[in-house]
């Protein structure tokens, strides 16, 4: 005789094992998701943050080498003026958000500053420039930068003194 087969076995998932289980895997595809706009949100703060750190450093240094051996500053507050080693009218500004420079007195200039950054600010603070004050000619330059990636954005402020190399006289 042949065996009947009993069909009144359940097998398989029930209603709420199966919205349970689409619960659980929702719960953990969003926090994946999460995470990952996240990150994405980090990686756009530390690439603005770091355009902003590469183009202040390029233009401070640049102001800097040529100031070192510069004399008879003028100016301040967002411009300087000054000869440089090679004899020539150097001027250094603040024009529309960008760093510039002029090697002939003012004529002409040229960008220092990138593009992908903002210049919110420029200032320069001489000292020592009169002959009898006794003190070290020096510049102190203060700048600040926004730089934005997406809708992210840094800020950076960087202050520094250049002391020049030649003493007065």
């Amino acid at each position: 005789m042949p065996k009947i087969k009993n069909y009144n076995k359940e097998n398989g998932l029930t209603m709420i094992e199966l919205i349970v289980a689409i619960g659980v895997f929702g719960l953990v595809v969003g926090m994946t998701v999460g995470i990952f706009v996240l990150s994405i949100i980090s990686q756009r703060r530390i690439i603005a943050l770091r355009n902003a750190e590469d183009n202040i450093r390029f233009a401070v240094e640049a102001m800097a080498r040529e100031m070192k051996t510069g004399k008879n500053f003028s100016g301040g507050g967002s411009s300087v003026s000054f000869t440089n080693a090679k004899g020539e009218a150097t001027v250094y500004r603040l024009n529309s958000n960008i760093i510039e420079k002029s090697s002939d007195g003012g004529v002409s200039y040229s960008a220092v500053s990138g593009a992908e950054v903002i210049v919110d600010y420029l200032n320069f603070y001489l000292m020592g420039q009169a002959i009898s004050d006794g003190l070290e000619p020096r510049v102190t330059i203060a700048i600040g930068v926004t730089s934005i990636v997406g809708s992210q954005t840094a800020n950076l402020k960087i202050q520094t003194t250049i002391s020049e190399r030649l003493l007065q006289n």
